[in-house]
């Protein structure tokens, strides 16, 4: 990984560590937290070729929430992003710094953890989406005590990610976060910078399919523009 990149990725530690600060994260990739594994290439429910269709859960339930718009901060270059928020959940408030947004699920775990996803969209110059994705990557290895669970490359509306779970040990919580990241490297053109697009997902209850679902909504309804 080169200088440059080393760098690129430092928001995706201090992101998951911002959930903290919100009393919150969640996630699930698809309800199943089991064996480590690597897949090729999948592509997301927001990818063009399955925009046309009536967007549901891999079990094949319709989403329910209704489709709002991401706060991607003051750069006008940064892409503009939207999901679908699942009933219940809301922009959070006291946006942590370097995140530039949250969403909470607004219904506290037995952990007294609440679930919640954290945004950021970060500028990375000139570092190409290769770059940019592996120091993710190797970023969130660095988590105290981080287990990789499955790493899934994926097509996001068009743009190159990755879809990585896994558990890791969060300070000031007796259980382990199960966490969920669906990073972007998005670029508009050619000429345009690359932009580090990350959703942050955090949970404890891995037994919760409510809130398993409700993640997944909102990581495979990702879209630009």
């Amino acid at each position: 990984m080169s200088p440059k990149s080393s760098t690129l990725a430092l928001g995706i530690a201090s992101l998951i560590t911002a959930a903290l600060v919100l009393s919150g994260c969640s996630s699930s990739e698809s309800g199943e937290a089991v064996s480590s594994e690597t897949t090729t290439s999948e592509s997301s429910a927001s990818s063009p070729s399955a925009a046309a269709a009536t967007p549901t859960l891999r079990d094949g339930t319709p989403f329910i929430g209704e489709r709002t718009t991401i706060e991607t901060g003051d750069d006008p270059e940064a892409p503009r992003i939207s999901v679908s928020l699942p009933p219940t959940w809301t922009h959070g408030e006291n946006i942590p710094a370097g995140v530039t947004d949250a969403l909470s699920s607004n219904s506290q775990e037995p952990s007294g953890f609440m679930p919640n996803t954290t945004v950021t969209v970060e500028n990375q110059g000139t570092a190409t989406k290769d770059e940019v994705l592996a120091a993710a990557r190797e970023t969130i290895a660095t988590l105290d005590g981080w287990t990789e669970v499955k790493y899934t490359e994926i097509d996001v509306d068009g743009q190159q990610g990755f879809r990585l779970s896994g558990t890791w040990t969060a300070p000031n919580l007796d259980v382990p976060l199960y966490a969920v990241m669906t990073v972007v490297a998005y670029q508009a053109d050619d000429n345009s910078p690359v932009y580090l697009v990350s959703f942050a997902n955090q949970f404890t209850d891995t037994t919760n399919m409510q809130t398993s679902n409700q993640v997944e909504e909102i990581n495979t309804s990702i879209e630009f523009g």
